[in-house]
């Protein structure tokens, strides 16, 4: 079942890259041609659930190294934000529908297109698939691995997949800013930086000085920094 996962996760970051890839290319102001293709042949409804998909595909690469209680309650969190960010960004805005009245939600994409045009769509674009490389290079370090890895990637940070899904989220964030992201965003952060502590937890319990000295040369999540 764990090989299926990951095979799902595979395609998922493949299909990822084959619609987003365009974002980077030159075209006019607007969503990239891929997208739009997907929108007139599957309607709205089909490119926002093709989205959710793809995106969600991303937890089948998240391979454990060893699994912990609050696991699920991190995979939540990132549900939760891919399906607030597709369903406003792609013009089926069902939570903002059911707020708005309420609590006069703003609608913050609009505007901040109209103030900064189509440039912080490409960065945040860029970034989102340099989160997604990032996730897709720790996945296949561990993914077959016997006991403590220390090389590779994980000789620059310990977390190597959460700081793909920091940097994924926080792209498509630049890329699409909106009230409920803008609030999932940190519950998601902190989520993912507990679930890291939580695993480092039972990594010393299962390699003890091993890892704490692998630990004290090696940042969390990023590079010489945190």
């Amino acid at each position: 079942m764990r090989k299926v996962f990951n095979y799902i996760g595979v395609i998922g970051v493949i299909g990822f890259l084959l619609i987003y890839g365009f974002e980077l290319t030159p075209h006019h102001d607007g969503p990239p041609a891929t997208v739009k293709w997907i929108r007139e042949n599957f309607g709205t409804a089909g490119l926002i659930i093709i989205n959710i998909a793809i995106v969600l595909t991303f937890l089948g690469l998240l391979t454990y190294r060893k699994p912990t209680k609050d696991t699920w309650k991190s995979k939540t969190a990132f549900i939760a934000f891919v399906i607030a960010l597709m369903t406003e960004m792609f013009g089926w805005p069902l939570v903002l529908f059911i707020l708005s009245p309420i609590f006069d939600v703003p609608v913050i994409a609009r505007k901040y297109f109209e103030t900064f045009g189509h440039f912080p769509a490409r960065v945040g674009t860029l970034i989102s698939i340099f989160g997604v490389v990032l996730i897709s290079i720790g996945w296949a370090k561990i993914h077959k691995a016997d006991g403590l890895v220390t090389d590779g990637i994980y000789k620059f940070i310990r977390h190597p997949q959460y700081t793909g899904i920091f940097l994924f989220t926080l792209g498509w964030l630049i890329h699409w800013p909106s009230v409920i992201t803008l609030i999932l965003w940190p519950i998601l952060t902190l989520s993912y930086i507990w679930l890291a502590l939580q695993e480092e937890k039972d990594l010393t319990a299962s390699y003890g000085e091993a890892y704490l000295e692998y630990a004290r040369k090696t940042k969390r999540f990023i590079p010489y920094l945190v």
